[in-house]
């Protein structure tokens, strides 16, 4: 399961890296050097494999233990290189991307395939109760961007970057700002999702007739 879904998570990051560009193995082999969100992602798919291995009495044998030490070492390197942590007890579907530049602090108590994490961005718990934000699939959220407390992200909505979300919003629309307000009620992200260099701020404001 958890290398199946490292693979949707690959596959997206190599689409969006290169659009219509059809994955060789040089191809897959540079992403895989150059990428530190996906090396974030694997870590933490393999770290949580390992836990869930962990929970069942049966399957802690002597191999199991022996993983866990690089395992812990690879999980402790990787998160001061990228100046992120993806939060253990977090569920992310296949196919969810992080971006490269880290300082990535995640979270959600769930995220859905399709969704897009920027750098800078801070996601989880409200200190008043302690509750998790739940985001949708096909969710693009911006750099610097903050989503916390007992909320739900709808699926396919656009946080525009610097956007600070505290209250639960339906799918399709766009967010801006701090506090967050309505830009946008329905808007296809398609494009931002699947292509990189995009500016969020320009295919919305294309979208609004600006």
């Amino acid at each position: 399961m958890a290398l199946e879904r490292f693979a949707m998570d690959f596959a997206l990051c190599h689409q969006r890296r290169w659009p219509g560009r059809p994955a060789t193995p040089g191809s897959r082999l540079q992403l895989l050097m150059q990428s530190p969100g996906l090396w974030l992602m694997l870590v933490h798919r393999l770290s949580h494999w390992w836990v869930m291995q962990w929970m069942v009495v049966e399957q802690r044998t002597w191999r199991l233990r022996l993983i866990g030490i690089p395992l812990s070492l690879l999980e402790w390197g990787i998160k001061v290189v990228t100046k992120s942590d993806i939060l253990g007890h977090s569920n992310i579907e296949g196919g969810v991307s992080f971006a490269d530049h880290g300082c990535i602090i995640f979270g959600a108590s769930k995220v859905g395939s399709g969704t897009i994490i920027g750098p800078r961005t801070t996601i989880g718990m409200s200190l008043a109760d302690r509750s998790l934000p739940e985001i949708g699939r096909n969710v693009w959220i911006g750099a610097d961007c903050m989503v916390y407390g007992s909320i739900t992200v709808g699926d396919g909505v656009t946080l525009l970057p610097g956007t600070a979300l505290t209250k639960s919003i339906p799918a399709g629309v766009v967010m801006q700002g701090n506090p967050a307000r309505l830009i946008l009620r329905t808007f296809d992200n398609t494009l931002l999702r699947e292509q990189a260099s995009l500016d969020a701020e320009q295919c919305v404001a294309a979208a609004r007739g600006g």
